[in-house]
């Protein structure tokens, strides 16, 4: 991937926090597809992933609508998967847009794919969904499907899933469906899968066909668990209505002012929180809509910077008050020398830790510097390095903010290092902190992998985190109504974020402050929300390729994308005047 090219254009989004566009509605779609079942029917109904395309070794390479990975006349499932599924073989590789040298090495090979799975009435469901990589191919791979019969299939049961390609030593995704025929006996067919969309700034690409499959079933010792572990995540997912009834629950409501930024194709989620219902859209792809759309994950680049270095910081000065004060010089062993003197793991995350090569906004973020020393390399021996002894000391700790990565890798560093000295040399703070404050919470499977560094595997801190639209508004939520109140956060940082008051420092672009991993939008100064004062902050997360989510009292406005869009403004204006009058 052309990590300049994602740094330089970062800058831009945030600067055009208010940009213009079209858009259109989508059909939310649910989680995964309960099949209706149908009498038996001889007559022929699927023309698409047929019996006999699915069992042809040779010319079977279609792409499909995705009603080929949907029940066709379904009819209750009469063979049981349960197992390990290898899938291999080359698909065909058809670049959409983007350049070839932006592709990881060894992009046209599917990736190694071995993965357990366990059946629940009609659900299809992965042992391990923790979507994270370590290794040197270009993608790893991983979500919960369906399971049916249908007439034509000659005694097999069919089955579907959606599938994530997630690049190697980077936050690009695409997502794929599969779908293949098995029985009882281990008989299995071909495996058809494709490429339907992308969360990828810089290129998109079909990756379609049929590939060899093998099943090897078997009794798997923890399905109890593994499906009881489904069934309480999905009882814990934000009940949805689709966007187009926000203006039905609220007439005054205008929907040209809401994802008014984006082009349809470019909406990888999009929601509005009221009442603790998301109105909806977003799962549209090329092919049709997205048939499993609620598990469809999303790289969601510097939302990381919320969602692990924010949280786990949270989460400590929770149970071991003064974390947050302690230096990271004394957690951080590459940062030794005097630069990092009075530096704590609060400055880290304000990015105030005042090491910088330039004041400029983003200057530091798209240098050629960070993109050889930091960005590219994989080892913490090579990243640390730089992320401690990049930059010269400038300024005393706490005065000004550059917007690093860097700096919050490093807060992910003492974290760990901490968490080793209190809870022993095996623990680590993603798994034994991060990992049960999202279960604690309700969040997917999904977000429990993350990108890691390949020598010490541990997680980065600043980005490479994969996650769902439900998992990203639940997070907001729960920091915004439980945070002050729940047991598992330091309630003095969740008041410091919710506030309306200045909070941090100027960010050095207009309209935004940085502070504790959120940046903090200027609402007064730019949208009708002027009528709570002009100095009216609201905190919001910003990720690469558009992702935003700001919170709002009563309203969260979330939208994940990789069009460089943004638009805000109008959505802001439309809900303080027609949802929820009230001010931060």
């Amino acid at each position: 991937m052309n990590v300049l090219k994602s740094i330089t254009l970062f800058s831009l989004f945030l600067l055009n926090a208010c940009g213009n566009g079209g858009d259109q509605n989508v059909k939310n779609s649910p989680s995964v597809v309960q099949p209706t079942i149908s009498a038996p029917t001889a007559a022929p109904t699927r023309s698409e992933a047929s019996f006999d395309y699915l069992n042809t070794d040779s010319d079977s390479n279609n792409a499909f609508s995705t009603n080929a990975f949907l029940p066709d006349n379904p009819l209750k499932a009469t063979n049981i998967f349960e197992g390990n599924l290898t899938i291999t073989g080359t698909p065909i590789f058809k670049q959409n847009y983007g350049s070839s040298s932006d592709l990881p090495k060894g992009y046209r090979q599917w990736p190694s794919f071995s993965y357990a799975f366990v059946q629940d009435g009609e659900r299809l469901i992965p042992v391990d969904r923790g979507h994270g990589f370590i290794g040197t191919a270009a993608w790893s791979i991983t979500g919960v499907g369906a399971v049916w019969d249908e007439a034509d299939d000659k005694g097999f049961t069919r089955a579907a899933f959606p599938y994530t390609l997630k690049e190697n030593n980077q936050n690009c995704e695409a997502n794929g469906l599969a779908t293949f025929l098995f029985k009882n006996d281990g008989s299995i067919s071909n495996v058809h899968v494709q490429n339907v969309s992308e969360t990828c700034k810089f290129y998109g690409f079909e990756f379609y066909g049929t590939l060899t499959a093998h099943y090897n079933n078997y009794t798997i010792e923890n399905k109890a668990q593994v499906i009881k572990d489904r069934d309480i995540e999905e009882a814990a997912r934000i009940p949805t209505k689709p966007l187009s009834e926000l203006v039905i629950d609220y007439p005054g409501v205008d929907l040209a002012n809401y994802a008014y930024a984006i082009n349809a194709a470019d909406l990888n989620g999009y929601s509005i929180l009221v009442n603790n219902i998301s109105y909806s859209k977003g799962c549209n792809t090329r092919y049709g809509d997205h048939p499993y759309c609620a598990e469809k994950t999303i790289g969601i680049y510097s939302f990381t910077k919320t969602l692990h270095g924010f949280l786990v910081v949270a989460a400590i000065e929770k149970q071991y008050p003064g974390f947050k004060h302690l230096f990271i010089k004394e957690l951080v062993p590459e940062c030794s020398d005097n630069r990092w003197d009075g530096v704590t793991i609060e400055h880290a995350l304000d990015m105030a830790t005042g090491n910088y090569q330039s004041p400029i906004f983003e200057v530091d973020e798209a240098s050629h510097e960070i993109i050889d020393h930091y960005f590219i390399p994989t080892t913490r021996k090579e990243r640390a390095y730089f992320a401690c002894n990049g930059r010269p000391q400038q300024v005393s700790p706490g005065t000004y903010s550059v917007y690093h990565t860097t700096d919050t890798e490093l807060v992910g560093y003492a974290a760990t290092a901490f968490i080793k000295s209190k809870l022993g040399k095996d623990k680590d703070a993603f798994n034994d902190i991060l990992i049960p404050l999202y279960n604690k919470i309700g969040l997917s499977h999904y977000i429990r992998g993350t990108q890691r560094t390949t020598d010490t595997h541990e997680a980065w801190g600043g980005y490479g985190l994969s996650a769902t639209l439900n998992d990203v508004v639940r997070v907001v939520q729960y920091i915004r109504d439980e945070g002050v109140s729940g047991d598992l956060l330091d309630p003095v940082m969740i008041n410091e974020v919710i506030t309306g008051e200045i909070k941090g420092l100027p960010s050095n672009t207009n309209n935004l402050h940085y502070d504790n991993g959120f940046w903090r939008l200027h609402i007064g100064a730019i949208t009708d929300m002027s009528a709570c004062g002009r100095a009216t902050q609201a905190p919001m997360l910003s990720g690469f390729g558009g992702h935003t989510s700001l919170i709002l009292p009563e309203v969260i406005i979330t939208q994940m994308t990789d069009s460089g869009a943004i638009g805000l403004g109008k959505t802001v204006t439309d809900v303080f005047n027609n949802i929820s009058h009230v001010c931060p």
